[in-house]
């Protein structure tokens, strides 16, 4: 009976010294750094800058190179790229980290050093990666080696820009109710359109579309259908005549299949999207071929969607919107 109780107290000296272990890991996470206090934001994400940096700014959309280590609160360590010969490359706001990292890395500057205590909703994997303990707060330490440089289009010679055949070039798009049972479909026409070429590969693009050309061409409720897309509740052409699509990194799987990364900026809103596309090239033509889909909901189109308003019942509309596109070059 004494070792039982003996056990049960050993036991018990074992648990609590692990407890304060813990404790004093997130302490130590908290408080050893020159800057004492952690920023929270909206999302629940806490912050703070140990290291200051310098230069311009991480944006959404923009390629960087960094270097982490993330632990779980008791100081195991779940990753680090500090073994490795060169940083780990992320374009942000790609869905290419989790959600914490994303919005970690926003606002820093080359050189700069932030810890991050990123909370279970913000800490889920995309993809196929998943953490050992999906649920777990998890511990940064993030380095900002650098931001990769892009070239614009006003660096890119006129020999490296290849532009689309407006006339023979085209952009379908396709809505439903709810259920998917019915739906419509039609077509917008481009303003311009062109791509950026570098050694013989397209390596980005910028596409406007005229928002007023949107047509129904299934036949059915055309006139009233196109003047309601065209109205305040939905794309709301008057105020925003033009759409812009602008590819940001095409990472290529093979030589004609890539994926693409664009910002898509409707009402004003510019939001990441990624889509597979088939680039090739015809008789001195380059083809490139797509189909995507987007959650209107993403740029503060909300009009009937059942995410939304829960007591519209059978007049909902679903929150996609499916993209059919054709484009081709001079």
């Amino acid at each position: 009976m004494k070792t039982n109780v003996r056990i049960q107290r050993n036991n018990l000296s074992i648990n609590t010294v692990k407890i304060y272990m813990s404790a004093f890991v997130f302490i130590v996470f908290y408080g050893c750094s020159g800057k004492t206090d952690f920023i929270v934001t909206d999302s629940g994400l806490q912050y703070k800058v140990v290291k200051d940096g310098s230069g311009p700014i991480v944006e959404n959309g923009q390629e960087v190179l960094i270097h982490e280590t993330t632990k779980y609160t008791n100081d195991s360590i779940v990753y680090t790229s500090r073994n490795r010969e060169e940083p780990l490359k992320i374009l942000v706001g790609g869905n290419q980290v989790i959600k914490g990292v994303d919005e970690g890395l926003l606002g820093m500057k080359k050189g700069e050093i932030r810890k991050l205590i990123v909370p279970p909703s913000l800490s889920k994997r995309m993809g196929k990666v998943t953490f050992p303990h999906p649920d777990s707060t998890l511990l940064y330490d993030i380095e900002l080696i650098g931001i990769v440089e892009k070239k614009i289009a006003s660096e890119i010679t006129n020999g490296n820009i290849l532009k689309i055949d407006k006339e023979n070039s085209t952009l379908r798009w396709e809505g439903f109710n709810k259920l998917h049972t019915s739906g419509h479909y039609g077509t917008v026409d481009f303003i311009s359109g062109e791509f950026f070429k570098e050694k013989d590969r397209i390596t980005g693009g910028e596409f406007i579309i005229n928002m007023n050309t949107i047509a129904n061409i299934d036949g059915g409720y055309s006139e009233m259908l196109v003047d309601h897309l065209k109205n305040s509740d939905f794309f709301d052409t008057e105020k925003f005549p033009v759409a812009k699509l602008s590819i940001v990194n095409i990472d290529y799987k093979d030589d004609s299949n890539a994926l693409i990364t664009a910002d898509l900026t409707i009402r004003d809103v510019k939001q990441l999207v990624e889509f597979e596309a088939s680039i090739t090239y015809n008789d001195g033509k380059l083809s490139f071929i797509s189909k995507f889909i987007i959650d209107r909901i993403r740029w503060n189109i909300t009009y009937a969607s059942g995410s939304i308003f829960d007591n519209l019942k059978d007049n909902l509309i679903s929150d996609e919107i499916h993209f059919e596109v054709k484009l081709l070059t001079e």
